[in-house]
């Protein structure tokens, strides 16, 4: 958890002060010296031992409580009887937690959370309890979705919860977030929204997870309801009103006649129209500031008054963009702010409803494509005013919805491009809550793993749901009339899949490996996400994208690993094929083919795999390991690469000439030192460690077996790791070192350092070696400088690093590790420039992906993703940065991870346009040489950005797999793409005419 630390409650109940003090230090990392008076089995439980406990409150008819009690306001706890805190005063009666409760609260869970309890005033401000309340929050779902969780039976012990007292200090809570201005940041607008949605304010309780709660309850009494419950969890619409009806005329069980009545009624006031009419003029009616009655009560009006079901739906994104807006602005008072949050949820009720009903008639009765993109339209402003989307979001959906309706028609090729660019907003809302959540969901599962439905069940509840139907179907027709939908086993799919590397091959679909178990590097691999430190493998399928630019995604693509990014909604229909041998084809334009594999591949991929890759060649004529002296970062020149030190140290020094100002301050320690360390015995009286090595690839080469193989490679690296760490440095190489680091940072301690791999093996033509050798980050201190010098040293002889490399080198021996000091620079966003669309190749277009602190982008995290036209400075949004967490130096030393601030916007303006003028400076200046083939290379550029002075970390050639773009079966799969000859798509007439 980060930022998270705990209160005393208001009224302190002294049986569990030690606990909550015990909590406080805790995550502060201190020593608690002293425990609280409880039983034996719960001073220090297990995970598991807490989830036994959490289920056997379910079952407790007092679940997480030990008593009733009066809490008084001066600290005086009382037994239960009436006016018990009269002299004392006043106070309030509820539960008091329970031994085990209080030893699970001890370990950092909030369980069983009393919001009567609840300081608002911890939850203000910059330096409020943020974490801990969405802790809380999480827990109030599964209160909902987990049929009372811990509370279950103890909903029925009288006194043990009072309605009143938790739904006055929840309104207390939202008037105080709501009066804050901290809270007032639009970039925190979707926390305010869902903290008002998942408090017990007025009694509200959503209708959509109050059916699916009841549909789950009667499909366990009466199996034959299941399809129904299914239906009703996924694929939900205002038939199901009848449809439920149905059943409960057949049903025979008297015990089910009160939760089928119950289910048909919460279905009516989810799918009723009118409900938000009333709710607008309820809360216009209790409110007292005569603007905002007048404002709600219009609102109220303007529905009521729509004409069709489409003019409906269009007002009532109208509302939600205007609320939202009004919530938002400065002037706002609290008590508006929460009358109007309250009718921003009423209005996201309103427009979930009218499209179950447009949508239902579409079904029988299909409308033209102008009316579904003015649906889209509609409901995408819908899900910007529900807080799922955010302003910049938004304007780039709604342009891009009007590009198509200015016309009367489209060419089919650009109608599936917007289609496919719409199609993002599913991914954009998930990133939305999940940089909320993400780390109070992780939390939570230690205890239940109920917490991974949190976001799926708040998106089902959303308009997102219809937008993402009916653009489905659009998509589908799309991909017909282009001939470009993907296949996935044999069935042709539209959505669902989102190609980031293409590439063609071959392999057993696998999971995530069990623990001790090796990734397969012939394997086609199902993963929960795509992480930096990724072994090699033949094909990625995966649920996290991370970003196109991080340096896993690179390395994939320099080599033409095919990677896809896959729905939820797919992962049971692969899931089904695990452990079968199949094919995956992602062409350049971003077709995706995922088959079994048979005889109808044969010939091609038997071809395609008789082709050698691209070795990793040693220029042995330049390479120089007798010079070891140490070089100024700003003295090397890009003709140094390859000599003495890597592309790294050698592009930065070029850079550091052209621009100086914006490259900090560095020392290279060159190839030779590394040389002149393996040159040392590998043990007294043996071999050089160079020889050594020598020996052990001649000797691993030699073994057939290929499990045997690994097991000798893994012992191999790790004894050379091992004698890196503790072998003496070569003579005198401390004494120059020190001197040096004093004439270039001005101490030998430094105010930190970046300590750099850079070897002679990487950014090589068909290579880029992106991210496989150590970094150490903001190093202080002579003798750790030392320690992280032979960290990257070592790197190079990982098992991962090892994997990617070796397979492709024919000299293995001979990579040679330079090591590049940098002075840390403390930006606070950092990124990376691709000086080309890294989808078309299109050089008009630049690629840029941004996070918030330091290593932006280059480790996978959800980043700032931006296409950016280099002429006119036009932007294509691709996805905001939702990473949780940031990188933030420590002035002592190192990093730490911490809360990031996630703002929708990190590149302004002004640093685009500073990014566009470096890149055309840079092409100007030919800072990287031309390519065999004469051609400018495309440049990978890592950048920060301090305030609005940008700093540059890294230059090189992007290297792409040639091979995968150049593939003939790849490029027919995109040939439809570039038919000038398909048909236009008229928006007046239904899909399919």
């Amino acid at each position: 958890m980060f930022g998270l630390t705990t209160h005393l409650p208001r009224h302190a109940i002294p049986s569990r002060v030690t606990a909550l003090i015990g909590v406080a230090l805790l995550l502060l990392g201190l020593t608690i010296t002293g425990k609280p008076a409880m039983a034996d089995d719960a001073s220090s439980p297990s995970t598991e031992q807490m989830r036994e406990w959490i289920e056997a409150m379910k079952a407790a008819p007092r679940g997480p409580f030990e008593r009733i009690r009066w809490f008084c306001e001066d600290g005086t706890v009382l037994p239960p009887k009436p006016y018990a805190c009269g002299d004392h005063g006043g106070g309030i009666q509820h539960g008091e937690w329970s031994e085990r409760t209080q030893a699970i609260r001890a370990q950092g869970y909030p369980l069983a959370t009393l919001l009567a309890e609840l300081e608002p005033d911890d939850y203000l401000g910059p330096n409020g309890q943020h974490q801990a309340l969405r802790l809380i929050l999480i827990e109030r779902f599964l209160i909902r979705a987990d049929d009372g969780w811990v509370f279950r039976r103890a909903r029925y012990y009288r006194g043990a919860i009072q309605i009143e007292d938790e739904e006055r200090q929840a309104r207390a809570l939202l008037l105080g977030l709501a009066g804050d201005p901290w809270w007032h940041d639009p970039d925190r607008f979707l926390l305010l929204r869902e903290t008002t949605r998942l408090l017990p304010v007025d009694g509200d309780h959503p209708a959509a997870s109050q059916a699916r709660d009841l549909a789950i309850e009667i499909a366990e009494a009466a199996p034959d309801f299941q399809d129904l419950r299914i239906k009703l969890h996924g694929m939900p619409d205002a038939g199901d009103i009848q449809r439920v009806t149905e059943y409960a005329r057949g049903n025979d069980d008297p015990a089910l006649d009160v939760p089928l009545q119950t289910l048909g009624r919460a279905l009516e006031a989810l799918y009723a129209p009118q409900a938000a009419v009333d709710r607008l003029r309820a809360l216009g009616g209790r409110s007292a500031d005569g603007d905002l009655r007048r404002s709600l009560l219009e609102a109220a009006d303007r529905l009521e008054r729509s004409r069709t079901l489409t003019h409906r739906l269009t007002t009532t994104g109208q509302l939600a963009h205007q609320v939202r807006q009004r919530i938002e602005a400065p002037t706002t008072s609290p008590e508006q702010r929460l009358r109007l949050l309250q009718a921003s949820l009423a209005l996201e009720q309103e427009a979930f409803a009218v499209a179950s009903h447009l949508f239902e008639r579409n079904q029988t009765d299909p409308a033209t494509r102008r009316d579904q993109l003015t649906w889209l339209r509609a409901l995408g402003e819908s899900l910007y005013g529900t807080g799922l989307l955010s302003a910049r979001q938004w304007q780039h959906l709604s342009a891009s919805i009007d590009g198509l309706l200015d016309a009367p028609s489209v060419p089919a090729s650009r109608f599936a491009t917007e289609l496919a660019y719409l199609a993002r907003t599913a991914g954009w809302a998930q990133r939305a809550l999940g940089f909320h959540f993400d780390l109070a969901i992780d939390r939570w599962a230690d205890l239940t793993p109920e917490v991974g439905h949190f976001i799926p069940d708040r998106l089902r509840d959303s308009p997102l749901l219809f937008f993402s139907r009916l653009l489905d179907c659009l998509r589908d027709e799309a991909g017909q009339l282009t001939d470009t939908r993907h296949r996935l086993f044999g069935e042709p799919l539209a959505t669902g899949l989102r190609p980031l590397n293409p590439g063609l091959s071959r392999g057993v679909l696998r999971p995530v490996p069990a623990d001790g178990e090796r990734f397969d590097p012939e394997g086609i691999y199902l993963l929960p996400e795509t992480t930096a430190s990724l072994p090699p493998m033949a094909g990625i399928l995966t649920r996290g994208a991370g970003n196109s630019l991080s340096h896993v995604q690179l390395l994939a693509r320099n080599l033409g690993i095919p990677n896809v990014v896959v729905d939820e909604a797919l992962l049971t229909r692969i899931g089904t094929h695990l452990g079968e041998r199949v094919v995956l084809a992602v062409s350049p334009g971003g077709r995706v083919q995922l088959a079994a594999d048979g005889p109808e591949w044969q010939g091609l991929l038997d071809r395609r795999q008789g082709e050698r890759e691209p070795r990793i060649e040693v220029n042995w004529d330049k390479l120089d390991l007798e010079n070891t002296a140490l070089r100024s970062l700003h003295g090397l020149r890009a003709d140094d690469a390859g000599r003495q030190v890597g592309p790294k140290a050698a592009n930065l020094g070029e850079l550091a000439r052209h621009y100086p100002e914006q490259v900090s301050a560095g020392l290279a320690i060159p190839f030779g030192v590394f040389r002149e360390l393996i040159d040392q015995p590998i043990r007294p009286g043996g071999p050089t460690a160079f020889e050594w090595l020598e020996q052990e690839y001649e000797r691993l080469g030699r073994i057939e077996d290929s499990e045997t193989r690994d097991q000798a490679t893994a012992e191999m690296l790790t004894r050379m790791r091992q004698w890196i760490a503790t072998v003496d440095l070569p003579t005198g190489f401390r004494e120059r070192l020190r001197a040096r680091l004093v004439e270039t940072f001005g101490s030998a301690d430094t105010a930190g350092v970046f300590v750099r791999s850079d070897t002679n093996v990487e950014d090589l033509p068909g290579f880029t070696g992106a991210g496989l050798n150590r970094t150490v980050a903001n190093v202080v201190g002579f003798e750790a400088i030392i320690d992280a010098m032979r960290e990257v040293w070592a790197s190079p002889f990982t098992e991962r690093a090892y994997a990617w490399r070796q397979a492709r080198m024919d000299a293995p021996a001979h990579v040679y590790p330079a090591v590049l000091l940098q002075a840390t620079v403390p930006v606070d966003k950092s990124g990376v420039l691709v000086t080309a669309d890294l989808d078309t190749g299109d050089r008009h277009w630049l690629s840029i992906a941004t996070s918030e602190g330091l290593g932006g982008a280059v480790d996978g995290q959800a980043a700032e993703e931006l296409r950016v036209h280099r002429e006119s400075g036009a932007v294509r949004l691709l996805s905001q940065a939702t990473a949780p967490t940031r990188l933030a130096v420590r002035p002592v030393g190192g990093v730490e991870r911490i809360a990031a601030e996630g703002p929708t916007t990190l590149l302004s303006p002004a640093n685009i346009d500073r990014l566009r003028h470096l890149t055309d400076d840079v092409e100007n200046r030919d800072l990287l040489p031309v390519d065999d083939a004469g051609e400018r290379p495309v440049a990978d550029i890592e950048f920060g950005f301090v305030g609005d002075r940008l700093a540059l970390f890294q230059i090189r050639p992007l290297v792409e797999n040639r091979r995968a773009r150049a593939n003939q079966y790849l490029i027919a799969l995109d040939r439809p793409l570039r038919d000038t000859d398909a048909p236009a798509v008229d928006l007046s007439r239904p899909p399919g005419q």
